[in-house]
């Protein structure tokens, strides 16, 4: 193992065994040690946001182009069925375990460690990199991106290492709409069901009907449009008709769709003559990042002379990417992840891809910034 990987995988292990849960939002216990990381490197720390829930960014260079990799101190909570210690970083047959593992301190030790490398080389910086130490990831980022977006974060690129896999870079998201559909009946004992209006009866048919809708195919290389029925409510006891009922629909959709043209066709295909009314939760639009932008073709190069076959893909989850890029921040997502690991029992990582996609990343800011 060459030097940097074993730095490398020791900063990887020692901010696992930091147990920064979020909730209720414990990243302050990581503070000291990413603190002593970028000191390491020579760089200039700033501390956004509560004391107990910092963003700690470490600034390496001056002027431009600013060049940030985000990732993330915030993990998830255990569970349940683990073999070992959630926060005891065990290495075992190529791959580290513990929570965070890929989730996403490793990948934040691999762009250390591709920062680390690119000075160790005497690799004169003509421009700036931002390393970040994030907060919140897991619960919305208001504490973390968001608040950092608010006190005036700005960068012409942004890489997020969480997100994507080891051969997959993620350069557009699609849109997300959580719906809730309220229906409204009239109430009558359980024996006399005529009397009344059943809301059930009357949101399943609702939700018949929207399941049969047709929506226009997506522009490549997006996915088509999916709707997940998430919860469904409805009454009060087995012997009254229910007078209200509720779902909500989880919808991703691609462009060129918009969300006023959903909610249209969706209301559209409502039962006629029934009290349904629609409410929008949470909304983002489907966004992409331009494939042949001087960033990505430098990225594809780094990651051909590192001989890793790449695919340029979208996906219908959102991450903290999307938030940049409604900012003007043009963002993508690449990680080492090569088997879906996340949020689950026995996380862990690649050693193998750890080490490539340091190497990979310190080819690409080579690129960008020297």
């Amino acid at each position: 193992m060459r030097e940097i990987e074993e730095q490398i995988l020791s900063l990887a292990k020692d901010l696992i065994r930091y147990p920064t849960l979020n909730p209720p939002g414990e990243e302050h216990l990581i503070k000291e040690r990413v603190i002593r990381s970028f000191q390491e490197l020579g760089a200039k720390v700033r501390i956004i946001g509560e004391e107990k829930r910092p963003n700690i960014l470490g600034e390496i260079g001056e002027g431009e182009p600013v060049i940030g990799i985000l990732a993330h101190m915030d993990v998830v909570p255990p569970g349940e069925g683990w073999d070992t210690d959630p926060f005891i970083p065990v290495v075992r047959n190529g791959r580290l375990y513990g929570r965070g593992a890929v989730d996403n301190k490793g990948p934040f030790a691999a762009a250390w460690g591709a920062v680390k490398s690119l000075i160790l080389r005497n690799k004169k910086i003509k421009g700036k990199i931002i390393l970040g130490a994030l907060a919140d990831e897991e619960r919305g980022s208001e504490k973390g991106l968001k608040l950092l977006l608010k006190e005036g974060f700005k960068a012409d690129l942004c890489l997020i290492p969480d997100g994507g896999k080891i051969n997959q870079a993620i350069i557009g998201e699609k849109g997300l709409m959580w719906l809730l559909l309220k229906v409204r009946g009239e109430s009558a004992h359980g024996s006399e069901p005529g009397r009344g209006k059943n809301a059930i009866w009357i949101l399943i048919e609702t939700l018949t009907r929207l399941r049969k809708i047709s929506f226009p195919p997506p522009s490549p290389p997006f996915s088509p449009l999916t709707v997940n029925l998430g919860q469904i409510r409805g009454g009060e006891c087995p012997n009254m008709v229910p007078s209200h009922a509720e779902a909500t629909l989880d919808i991703r959709y691609p462009p060129p769709l918009t969300g006023e043209e959903i909610i249209r066709k969706l209301k559209q295909n409502f039962p006629p003559g029934e009290e349904i009314h629609l409410e929008i939760l949470n909304h983002t639009s489907p966004h992409i990042i331009e494939p042949d932008s001087k960033w990505l073709k430098a990225f594809l190069s780094a990651c051909r002379e590192n001989n890793l076959p790449l695919k340029l893909t979208t996906m219908g989850g959102n991450t903290v990417a999307k938030l940049l890029v409604e900012r003007g921040i043009p963002a993508f997502c690449h990680s080492p992840e090569d088997e879906p690991v996340t949020h689950r029992a026995n996380e862990s990582v690649s050693l193998e891809n750890l080490f490539r996609v340091s190497k990979i990343w310190e080819t690409f800011l080579e690129k960008i910034v020297c």
